[in-house]
């Protein structure tokens, strides 16, 4: 974020107050009364403009986390897509399981594209979706690799779907 907020409101607030105390001594209706005034108008203009884009600013890094979350999480869930297309392809599952990468691939690729909410948005919202997502396609990747029951594939679908069902919600508002 740069300066801490803090400071830089401290740094204003002293602007305002030395602008202050060059306008006491003047005369209203002097020459250097109008210049001197609107110095003092101009760093509290400066100091409020701070001030209401600091909750915006305050937010920059959550909403920073919360994008990391989303695109790891894509880049996560396609790493195990194309993991199960190679291990389909190699025969170390069935050829069958190749129609697995489809929804994980894709659910991936929303994950990378996904417009992750504005700051002071609803961007932490999203946070838990995506990696129910990943879970998800490795539930269902181990499960198809690992030849498991049919239902823990299923279960592994559903976390994806699931997920992204949660992510597209929070968006979609």
């Amino acid at each position: 974020m740069g300066d801490d907020p803090e400071d830089h409101i401290a740094v204003l607030q002293s602007q305002v107050r030395r602008r202050l105390d060059e306008l006491r001594p003047i005369q209203p209706g002097s020459e250097e009364y109008g210049p001197a005034t609107e110095a003092v108008i101009e760093a509290a203009t400066d100091l409020i403009n701070y001030e209401e884009r600091l909750p915006v600013l305050l937010d920059r890094e959550p909403r920073r986390l919360s994008l990391l979350i989303v695109r790891w999480s894509g880049v996560v869930t396609a790493a195990i897509g194309v993991s199960l297309g190679v291990a389909a392809v190699a025969g170390w599952s069935s050829q069958w399981w190749l129609l697995l990468v489809i929804p994980v691939i894709a659910a991936a690729a929303v994950l990378l594209w996904l417009p992750v909410p504005r700051p002071q948005g609803d961007h932490l919202l999203v946070r838990p979706g995506p990696p129910v997502v990943a879970v998800g396609a490795l539930v269902g990747t181990v499960g198809a690799v690992a030849r498991l029951p049919l239902w823990i594939v299923g279960l592994g679908l559903v976390l994806i779907f699931g997920g992204l069902w949660h992510v597209r919600r929070v968006v979609d508002r």
